[in-house]
């Protein structure tokens, strides 16, 4: 089975790397083809399997998510000079949506033209603090595989890109949640859109988690 997979930074795909080199028997094949972000909302329709920012939910009805692979963070900030202005690579991201739920000190822009962005790795100001206050300790998810499949096809895809997640989780190059949201990372999913939804950003499209 040959299916297509759009993506937007190469990070994306680390849970999936066994998956695209071959490694994992289960008949499946993945075409990646990379899409900036900001666009991912036109071209979504296009793929059979796509990675996208938790926000794309405005624009997209009843979309389907897998629980698998997905791109997770437990810390999230700033990193560099940040006195008036933060960058964010795209206006569509979970970063960009989570600095205008939680920090409103900073104008955010999309772009890379000033000297303060966001981090999820190395940070000089924490903004964790923000997303333990309202969702305790569920991690936050910044990415997930969105599918246009039928119900046959989901459940095949499902199993291979487990064991793949499976496998980067074992060797401590993704997190845990990230091969299985679990119910804390499904609680991480829906206390975003509870945020962002009480704060007048995310609209009530409905979504479920396979």
């Amino acid at each position: 089975m040959k299916l297509t997979l759009g993506y937007s930074t190469e990070t994306d795909l680390v849970p999936l790397k066994p998956l695209l080199e071959g490694k994992i028997n289960r008949d499946v094949v993945l075409e990646t083809i990379k899409v900036k972000e900001d666009e991912l909302k036109f071209m979504f329709s296009k793929f059979d399997l796509i990675y996208v920012p938790l926000p794309l939910i405005n624009y997209i009805q009843d979309i389907k998510f897998l629980s698998n692979a997905a791109k997770v963070t437990d810390r999230i900030g700033l990193k560099g000079k940040c006195n008036d202005k933060v960058c964010v690579s795209s206006s569509n991201s979970t970063e960009y949506y989570y600095l205008k739920m939680f920090e409103t000190k900073l104008t955010v822009s999309r772009g890379s033209d000033c000297e303060c962005y966001v981090s999820t790795d190395e940070v000089d100001e924490d903004l964790t603090a923000y997303w333990r206050k309202k969702c305790n300790d569920a991690p936050i998810i910044l990415k997930l595989i969105a599918v246009n499949l039928d119900e046959a096809d989901i459940a095949k895809i499902k199993i291979a890109i487990r064991e793949s997640a499976s496998i980067m989780a074992s060797q401590n190059a993704i997190p845990q949640y990230s091969k299985e949201l679990g119910l804390k990372g499904r609680k991480g999913v829906e206390c975003f859109f509870d945020v962002c939804r009480e704060v007048g950003l995310c609209s009530n499209n409905k979504y479920s988690i396979l």
